[in-house]
Formats: structure tokens, sequence, C-alpha cells
């Protein structure tokens, strides 16, 4: 089976399960924070961030994500950070990001965590994110900083995003 595959696998079962609560590691990431008109709008940011790391010459270390720092969902003035994972050792010229707001640091562990895996478009990642909150007020968590979507799988070919999967993290105390 093919790494392709066994992700697609993992995540069809991983999306009919419940939520689960785990630890997230610390990742060095290029990110970009923006308040954008909505959702789809982040694409701007991600081409922004590719170009930089293509002009450093950087390698993506890990699947990307988006942390989104409003309260609940918002139709429009969508505050996101796109963050583009790389290798803790990786070398980023001084002055790369100072004709931009494009930054490099380091997204702190996460002790607790409520994860939800959806598999599937964008536009119906609601379910999910209404799955993983009710899970997380059944078991008297409280969530504590502002919720992740890991993409974990992407296939721009795929323009149904029927493919796509989809990690929501919400960190919990």
């Amino acid at each position: 089976m093919s790494e392709c595959a066994a992700v697609a696998a993992a995540a069809v079962e991983a999306a009919s399960k419940p939520p689960v609560l785990k630890s997230l590691p610390e990742v060095r990431v290029v990110t970009l924070r923006a308040v954008i008109p909505d959702y789809r709008a982040q694409r701007t940011l991600w081409d922004q961030v590719l170009a930089f790391t293509r002009s450093q010459g950087l390698a993506i270390a890990g699947p990307c994500l988006t942390i989104y720092y409003d309260q609940g969902y918002k139709e429009k003035d969508v505050d996101a950070e796109v963050c583009l994972p790389i290798a803790k050792d990786a070398k980023v010229t001084e002055d790369a990001g100072s004709t931009s707001s494009i930054t490099v640091r380091v997204l702190p562990a996460v002790p607790r965590a409520a994860s939800a895996v959806h598999l599937g478009s964008y536009d119906a990642l609601n379910p999910a994110y209404l799955k993983l909150y009710e899970w997380i007020s059944k078991e008297h968590l409280q969530p504590n900083a502002p919720v992740r979507e890991v993409y974990l799988r992407m296939d721009i070919e795929d323009t149904s995003e029927g493919s796509f999967v989809t990690e929501i993290q919400q960190p919990v105390a």
C-alpha cells in the first residue's frame, strides 16, 4: 500500500471515530497572519509563504496548518495565520522577513488538544467542528487557545476536494 493510500485509509477510519485527546509537539514554522475576507481567501497568504520558502531554499517538514484566532465561525474578516513547518535547524537569512509580515517562529507544544479528523471538502468542515465542540463540552473541557486546522492530505488534482484530509485541533484545559 502506498503512503498516500495508507494516509487515506487511516483518515477514513479516524473520521468515523469520536474525537480524541492528544498532545501536540512544538513545531518551527514560517507564518503569515492577516485578517482575510473569508476562509477561502487564505490562498493569497499561502502563495506568499510558499514564495518565501522557495526564495530561502527551505524544505517543508510536515503538514501545513492554519490557526484561527476568532472565537467561532465568521462569514468575513477572518483572523488567520497560515503556518508552513520547516526543520528546527533550517537556515533563514536574518533580513528575509524584514520587508513583509512573514515570520519564522516556534509554535509551542500543547499538552492537551481535542482532535477530530475530517475527510472531504473544506466547505463541509462544519459538521466535524460541531462534533468536536460537542465532545469537548461532554468531556467537561474548555478551549484555551486558538483552533488549528492541519491539512494532512491535499490533492490539487481533486477539484471536488473529496479526498482531502483535515485534522481539527482545539487546545483544551
